[in-house]
C-alpha cells in the first residue's frame, strides 16, 4: 500500500469516485495540489481566469455529465468568488464539490494572510449558505472519512453542494492510500416509491377528460426521459415541460405542448392557464415563480391538482394539491407504465378507462394544436428589418445547427432579454441538452463558463452559449479559458443590443437620465474575443447570419459571434399579461400574513 501526501490522496480519492475534471485558480494554499492535479491519472486540472469561472465551469460540468463536478480555490477570497456559482449548484440541486485550500492551523486568528477562522474572513461560514454538506480536515488520517460522506451529496439520491477545506499544514503529510469509494448507483437503490399513492393517483387521472403532464428537472434528475415518454405514450397524455426541463420530453413530439411558463410555446402557456385541461400531473419542479407564470391562480382552479417530488419539503409549497406523493420520478412512471397487474383491481379498473380514453384525448390535442401556432410572433422569425431582430438570429442559428448537427449540440442560454427569444425560438428534441439558471438563481454571465465545463464533459458534441453583452461585461473574461484549452465546437453568441435589455424594457415612464443608465458602450466583442485567443466574427446584418455561424462551426477553435441587434418586446404575450396582473395582486395583498397569501394560491 502507497504512502501518498494527503493532496494526493484526495486527487485520487475523487478520481475514484468518479471525477474526471477540477477547475481552480493557482493560490497560495492549494499549490501543494499542483503536482497531484498533473501526476493523477485521468483527472484533468483547468486553470480558470476567476474561482467565480471554475465554480460555475463545475456546475456546467456536473449538469452536461451527469456526475459531480470538482472546483478549487484558496481560502478568504477564493472562496467568496466561489460563493455566486455554488449557490446557483444549492439551489438547482446539482452535485459540486468545492475544494478550498486554507491557511494552516497553528496560524488561525493570528492576522495571517486569507485566514479562514473566526477573526478573518470564515470560509466554513462563507460557503455553509451555499453548501449542503461541509468538512473541514484537522487530521490528514480523517480524509477518508469526511470524503465519504460528502459522497452522500454529491453520489446520493438528494444531491449538491460539498465544500471540503483543507490546511496547509496538513496538505503534506503523507499516509497509506487505503480509500474504498462509495456504493456505485447508490441513487437508484434508494429510490422512493409510495404505491398506495400512485395507485390513487392513476384513479385520480382517470376520472378526468383532459389531463397535461408538466415535467420539470426532477426528470432530469431522475434519468426518465424514456420513462416519461412511455407513460405519455401509453395514455397519449400531452406533456408541458418547465423552462429547465426544455427538451427532456422531445419537443417534436405529437405529445409536446413545450414549455410552460416564461418564454413559454403559445400551445402551453395558452392551454394550462384555462378551463381546457380539469387535471394537472406536476413532476419534479417546485412550482416556483418562473414555472407559474408569477403563482398564476388561474393555473390551479377548476381542476385537479397532482404533485409528484423525491423531495417532501417541495409539495404543496405554491399550491395545495389535491394529491401531493414523495417518490423518484423515474420509479412512478415506471410503475403506472406497468398496469395491470393483480391485487390492484382498483387502479386496473383506472388503467382501462385511461386507455379507452385515449382517442378522445388525441382528437382534443389535435384540435388545440391546429388553433394555436407554436411561436409568438412568427414572423419576426425571417424578419429583414434593421437593427436586427434577436429572433431572427436565433432561428438561423438554430436551423444551421439542426442541419449540421441536429443529435449533438449542447445550449447554454444566459439571463437577460436574449432568454426569451433563444428559449421560445429554439426546439429542443435531445433530452439534457438544454441548460439555464433564471428558474431559481437568474445569474448573468453563469451560461459562459458553465458552457466551458459542459464542453469539457462531452467534448465531442458542439456547445453553444447564447448570451448578451451585460453578462460579458460580468463573466466574459472566461472565454479565455476556452481559448486555452483550444476547445473546437465552443460557440458563444452575443445578442449584443447595446442595453441591460429587461431593465432597459422596464423603463416606461422614467426621465430620460433614469432610463439611460440601462445603456451600454456597443463594445467590439469580436475584437475582444481575437485579444484573448478566440475566433471573433461580428455581424449586423440578418443576411450574414448564415455565413458567420457556418464559419463558426467549420472553426479549428472557440468562436465568438457579435450579433448586433436591437431592443425588442419579448415574445410571450401570454407571461406579460398574466404576470403583471398576479404581480399586482401579491404586492397589493402585501400586508397580508404568511397564511393569507398563501391562501390566495391554494
Amino acid at each position: 500500500m502507497q504512502d501518498v501526501s494527503l493532496t494526493r490522496y484526495i486527487i485520487q480519492a475523487i478520481r475514484d469516485e468518479g471525477a474526471s475534471h477540477v477547475f481552480l485558480v493557482p493560490g497560495g494554499y492549494v499549490d501543494n495540489f499542483s503536482q497531484a492535479l498533473v501526476d493523477v491519472d485521468g483527472i484533468v486540472p483547468v486553470v480558470c481566469a476567476t474561482e467565480s469561472g471554475a465554480a460555475v465551469m463545475a456546475d456546467g460540468f456536473a449538469r452536461a455529465a451527469g456526475r459531480f463536478g470538482v472546483c478549487m480555490g484558496i481560502s478568504g477570497p477564493g472562496a467568496s468568488n466561489m460563493i455566486t456559482g455554488l449557490s446557483v449548484s444549492h439551489v438547482d440541486q446539482t452535485p459540486v464539490l468545492a475544494i478550498t485550500g486554507d491557511a494552516p492551523l497553528a496560524w488561525r486568528n493570528r492576522d495571517a494572510i486569507q485566514d479562514p477562522s473566526e477573526q478573518g474572513l470564515n470560509t466554513t461560514n462563507l460557503l455553509g449558505a451555499v453548501s449542503d454538506a461541509q468538512m473541514s480536515l484537522t487530521n490528514a488520517q480523517l480524509a477518508d472519512d469526511h470524503l465519504r460522506r460528502l459522497m452522500h451529496v454529491l453520489k446520493g439520491p438528494m444531491q449538491g453542494v460539498a465544500h471540503l477545506a483543507v490546511p496547509l499544514d496538513l496538505q503534506l503529510e503523507r499516509q497509506p492510500y487505503n480509500y474504498h469509494p462509495f456504493l456505485p448507483d447508490s441513487s437508484r437503490q434508494t429510490r422512493v416509491v409510495d404505491e398506495q399513492a400512485l395507485d390513487l393517483a392513476i384513479q385520480m387521472i382517470a376520472g378526468c377528460q383532459r389531463t397535461v403532464i408538466l415535467a420539470g428537472t426532477g426528470i432530469r434528475k431522475a434519468g426518465a426521459f424514456e420513462a416519461l415518454k412511455a407513460f405519455a405514450e401509453r395514455y397519449d397524455l400531452p406533456v408541458a415541460t418547465t423552462m429547465s426541463a426544455k427538451g427532456d420530453f422531445p419537443e417534436d413530439h405529437p405529445l409536446s405542448m413545450g414549455v410552460f411558463g416564461w418564454a413559454g410555446s403559445t400551445l402551453a402557456n395558452e392551454t394550462l392557464l384555462t378551463d381546457d385541461i380539469d387535471c394537472l400531473l406536476v413532476i419534479g419542479t417546485r412550482l416556483g415563480q418562473i414555472n407559474t407564470m408569477n403563482w398564476s391562480e388561474d393555473l390551479r382552479k377548476n381542476r385537479k391538482l397532482i404533485q409528484l417530488d423525491l423531495n417532501p419539503e417541495h409539495l404543496n409549497k405554491t399550491y395545495l394539491a389535491d394529491l401531493a406523493l414523495t417518490s423518484d420520478a423515474r420509479a412512478a412512471l415506471e410503475y403506472w407504465s406497468n398496469f395491470p397487474r393483480v391485487n390492484h383491481s382498483n387502479a386496473d379498473l383506472a388503467h382501462e378507462q385511461m386507455t379507452l380514453g385515449r382517442e378522445a384525448r388525441r382528437t382534443w390535442l389535435a384540435d388545440i394544436r391546429a388553433s394555436k401556432p407554436a411561436f409568438y410572433d412568427q414572423a419576426n422569425m425571417q424578419s429583414p428589418s434593421l437593427p436586427m431582430h434577436p429572433a431572427r438570429a436565433i432561428t438561423d442559428l438554430q436551423n444551421i445547427l439542426n442541419n449540421e448537427a441536429p443529435q449533438a449540440t449542447q445550449l447554454f442560454v444566459d439571463n437577460g432579454a436574449h432568454t426569451f427569444f433563444a428559449t421560445h425560438y429554439w426546439p429542443i428534441s435531445q433530452p439534457n441538452s438544454y441548460f439555464n439558471i433564471i428558474k431559481y438563481s437568474g445569474a448573468m454571465g453563469w451560461a459562459i463558463a458553465a458552457s466551458i465545463g459542459a464542453k469539457m464533459a462531452r467534448p465531442e458534441q458542439t456547445c453553444v452559449a447564447v448570451v448578451g453583452d451585460g453578462c460579458m461585461l460580468m463573466q466574459g473574461i472566461e472565454i479565455q479559458t476556452a481559448a486555452r484549452y483550444g476547445l473546437k465546437g465552443m460557440i458563444f453568441v452575443v445578442l449584443n443590443n447595446k442595453a441591460h435589455g429587461n431593465p432597459k424594457l422596464r423603463t416606461g415612464g422614467f426621465t430620460q437620465k433614469a432610463e439611460e443608465l440601462t445603456d451600454i458602450v456597443d463594445h467590439n466583442w469580436a475584437a475582444f474575443a481575437e485579444s484573448l485567443g478566440l475566433k471573433g466574427l461580428s455581424v449586423a446584418d440578418p443576411s450574414q447570419l448564415k455565413s458567420s455561424y457556418e464559419e463558426a462551426l467549420s472553426a479549428s477553435g472557440p468562436v465568438l459571434i457579435d450579433v448586433k441587434c436591437g431592443l425588442f418586446p419579448t415574445p410571450t404575450k401570454v407571461f406579460d399579461e398574466t404576470f403583471m396582473k398576479e404581480f399586482n395582486r401579491y404586492i397589493n395583498n402585501k400586508g397580508a400574513t404568511n397564511e393569507q397569501r398563501q391562501a390566495t394560491f391554494n
